[in-house]
């Protein structure tokens, strides 16, 4: 069993074949019961190897079908990195509120891949617009390519520790398929899962530098929604000074940098995303929250948002005696799932965060874990690739409930390890 912070001790990847403690009967308890012995670390270690290949081949696959520099579907290798390479070559054109003008993005994009057939807009703040400026200095495969590669190892980085140091972390960290999601589209997963799965498991032992990981994250700032409440439960009082800090210099630096109008563009962009994802517009299937699913089974938006927020008032009220009480890699885990339960618009490539809890929950998921923990490991795997062909032809949301149950199967793990602390105390 591993101390309160529970980032020093490297502990098993994987899981041991040994069924969760308790009595548990009927027919589910069975069938979990079955799932969770399943999964071995032979057994993950030989499908992440599969699926490592796999990846391999379909990248491959997609790059040898170009025709022009464009896939099937007319869109460039990357596909959103198209949206930042094309930001990039306005802003350092001396256009950088054009970002925010669809017409001028939509011919800059057209500049580098003229028979493209995609339609990309940019709703990032300005503080991401300084991160992606120097993109175009290099041509487009040369800066997608170093993209996705400092993304990786920072992602990898992270998940190895989140995993407790243990090497053997990394090749399921390559499996998961949100690593696959954000190489084929070029997106943020990997940047954010480094910003705040980094920041978060160092929270004890460096919070200064957590709080600066964590204050970057205003180039996404949304998923700093909770950070103020996981701050104050733990009393992280110096992380969220340094946060506070860092989040104010990077913007003062992106408003001198663009001026204060790029702000203002900012907030249309999200508003503007905000009514798009209300009215179906954009791609519903594709956000795992219960405000996105509530809208694609068609109730009415007001309701959506009530349903949504409430439930994710639910999610704070269960992660926060993680947050108080619970071990550095826990809590980070708690945070991250809460995150994305709260937030009501995200996209399924935003789901790299995923890897972080599913490396701390796989690390302690021993032969005390509830029944069904692991198994709602698997689901929460799986969730970054299943979600979109699951909502857009089987009409099915699968995100809330995956992630529902993920939260849920974490705090069964932490009051089981609490409620072993004192017999383990008597012992020693």
């Amino acid at each position: 069993m591993s101390g309160r912070d529970g980032t020093e001790d490297p502990g098993a990847v994987g899981v041991p074949s040994d069924a969760g403690s308790g009595a548990h009967s009927g027919a589910l308890g069975r069938a979990l019961a079955a799932v969770d012995r399943f999964i071995n670390p032979e057994r993950l270690r030989a499908y992440s190897i599969i699926l490592v290949i796999g990846y391999a081949a379909g990248i491959a696959v997609l790059l040898a079908g170009l025709r022009h520099g464009l896939d099937a579907q007319g869109k460039p290798p990357g596909a959103d990195f198209i949206i930042f390479y094309g930001v990039s070559k306005l802003t350092l054109a001396g256009q950088a509120l054009g970002a925010y003008a669809p017409h001028l993005l939509l011919a800059a994009e057209r500049a580098i891949f003229p028979a493209s057939r995609g339609v990309f807009v940019w709703t990032y703040p300005p503080p991401f617009q300084l991160v992606v400026t120097p993109l175009s200095l290099v041509p487009y495969g040369w800066a997608l390519a170093g993209w996705t590669a400092a993304g990786l190892a920072i992602y990898l980085i992270v998940v190895k520790r989140a995993a407790g140091g243990a090497r053997a972390a990394l090749l399921p960290a390559l499996a998961f398929p949100g690593v696959f999601m954000n190489a084929t589209q070029g997106q943020t997963g990997f940047l954010l899962t480094g910003l705040m799965g980094g920041g978060l498991l160092l929270i004890k032992r460096r919070p200064w530098f957590a709080g600066v990981l964590l204050g970057l994250l205003a180039v996404k700032p949304q998923f700093g929604l909770l950070l103020p409440l996981v701050c104050l439960a733990g009393g992280r009082w110096q992380t969220a000074a340094a946060g506070a800090g860092t989040a104010l210099a990077v913007s003062a630096v992106a408003t001198l940098a663009f001026g204060a109008p790029a702000w203002i563009g900012f907030l249309k962009a999200a508003a503007l995303s905000g009514d798009y994802l209300a009215a179906g517009a954009l791609p519903v299937e594709k956000d795992p929250s219960v405000f996105a699913a509530l809208i694609l089974l068609g109730a009415p938006v007001l309701w959506a948002l009530v349903i949504h927020l409430i439930q994710a008032a639910v999610a704070v009220i269960l992660a926060w005696p993680m947050w108080r009480r619970g071990p550095a890699d826990m809590a980070a885990a708690a945070a991250i799932l809460a995150t994305l339960i709260a937030l009501p618009y995200l996209f399924d490539y935003d789901l790299a965060l995923l890897a972080v809890p599913i490396a701390v929950a796989a690390r302690r998921a021993g032969a005390e874990a509830p029944i069904g923990s692991r198994t709602a490991l698997i689901y929460l795997a799986v969730l970054p690739i299943v979600l979109a062909p699951l909502g857009k032809y089987a009409h099915t949301p699968l995100g809330p409930a995956v992630l529902w149950a993920g939260l849920l199967a974490l705090r069964s793990m932490w009051l089981g390890s609490m409620s072993l602390e004192p017999a383990l105390a008597a012992v020693a």
